[in-house]
């Protein structure tokens, strides 16, 4: 895009439960992430869901504490192993690995994790948000703009609603602009095969030229060398008429010598 405007208005969401918000009724290793300690957290987390009948909400905790501690690829691994076990929040761990994969940058399965939270919930404004960031980093403009404008439909009293319109803005008139650009692209390209169909044809014809100039050559050369060769034909023969009987010398009569 030509310098267009790229910051994304971002959501970042925890989906922590209200039920484990008591400490008293937190694991260890939830006390230490809900403390803002990912680095103590994860080993207790990753101890705690070896054992059987761990809370399923412990791979969420778990992939945001190694986010927060910038293993953005572990945090990914985590999802998914989340995503694999029965009774786990898929809605939420798809999310979390959207956003994930959205910091390293792989746009293409972070609009992908996103469309799975988007089929378990159509409602959930964020994962549109957040849908609409991938696809703008993909130049997908017409799919970033149907989700951004369904997210203002979802969250029209959202604060960065008026930023998101402006930019709304922004995107209409670069997809005017690719949609200008292309046609003058198609239309560049038409002349140019317009152009050397007119320049294949004109080599065409100038073959054909001088093919038709040799073979002409080629028969003037023919007709001269007959020519020739019937000349020295007619001398030849002109000269055997010539030399007939009554030219002989006779030597019947005596020489005037004896």
């Amino acid at each position: 895009m030509r310098g267009f405007y790229k910051r994304p208005f971002f959501a970042f969401i925890l989906f922590l439960v209200t039920a484990l918000a008591v400490s008293q009724e937190m694991s260890p290793g939830t006390k230490l992430f809900m403390q803002n300690e990912p680095s103590k957290a994860i080993p207790v987390l990753e101890a705690e869901l070896r054992q059987s009948g761990a809370n399923p909400d412990l791979y969420n905790y778990l992939g945001i504490a190694y986010s927060q501690v910038g293993n953005f690829q572990k945090s990914i691994e985590v999802y998914q192993k989340g995503l694999e076990v029965l009774g786990t929040n898929k809605k939420v761990l798809y999310y979390n690995q959207g956003n994930a994969y959205y910091k390293l940058q792989n746009f293409e399965k972070a609009a992908d994790c996103y469309s799975m939270t988007i089929v378990a919930d159509p409602d959930f404004s964020f994962s549109y948000l957040n849908r609409a960031n991938s696809y703008l980093k993909l130049n997908r403009l017409d799919e970033c703009m149907k989700d951004y404008e369904t997210y203002l439909d979802l969250n029209p009293s959202d604060p960065q609603s008026e930023n998101i319109r402006r930019l709304l803005d922004l995107l209409r008139g670069e997809k005017e602009f690719q949609i200008a650009e292309q046609k003058r692209r198609e239309q560049e390209a038409e002349r140019r095969r317009e152009e050397e169909e007119r320049l294949a044809k004109a080599r065409e014809e100038q073959e054909r030229l001088n093919a038709q100039k040799r073979a002409e050559e080629e028969e003037r050369r023919r007709k001269l060398l007959e020519d020739v060769a019937a000349s020295l034909k007619q001398s030849s023969d002109t000269t055997n008429m010539s030399a007939g009987a009554d030219d002989v010398l006779s030597y019947d009569d005596e020489s005037e010598l004896d």
